[in-house]
């Protein structure tokens, strides 16, 4: 996340880590973003990865930096393994909307100001999904929600 923030890449931080950010308490070894899939976005990101060895995680034997920008646009996500870890790169999150239409919040980390999804469009988009795991990071979020719209 740093790299990312040094290099000015434009994102969200959804996911797993978001609903840490937010009071959950599962563990997740990855990190999921929205972020506008432009050229200037990719270069960005691409920047920011390039020390780090980034790979194609469905293709391992592919450098995410061989691949030509206007190719990258049109990917519906991205799925970057890195010497840091597994970074998922996603323009539109279901069902909010694509990046734009995300609501965010800013929290600090590490020292750093990111960019976070809310809690309740997190809710929503775990709600969405059908692992099972995602259905308990939602129920968790609706109640740490519930607790603190109750305290004074």
């Amino acid at each position: 996340m740093r790299a990312l923030v040094d290099a000015k890449v434009e994102f969200i931080v959804i996911g797993g880590v978001a609903a840490i950010l937010h009071g959950a308490s599962r563990v997740t070894s990855d990190l999921d973003i929205s972020a506008p899939l432009s050229k200037e976005n990719l270069q960005r990101l691409l920047q920011a990865l390039g020390p780090h060895r980034p790979v194609h995680a469905t293709r391992p034997d592919l450098l995410v930096l061989d691949d030509p920008l206007d190719r990258l646009m049109t990917f519906r996500l991205l799925l970057i393994e890195t010497e840091l870890g597994r970074l998922d790169v996603l323009p539109r999150v279901e069902p909010i909307g694509d990046y734009h239409e995300l609501a965010a919040v800013e929290m600090t980390l590490a020292g750093h100001t990111v960019r976070v999804i809310d809690r309740r469009q997190l809710i929503a988009v775990k709600e969405s999904l059908t692992r099972p795991k995602d259905r308990e990071v939602a129920l968790e979020l609706r109640a740490i929600d519930e607790r603190e719209r109750q305290s004074p």
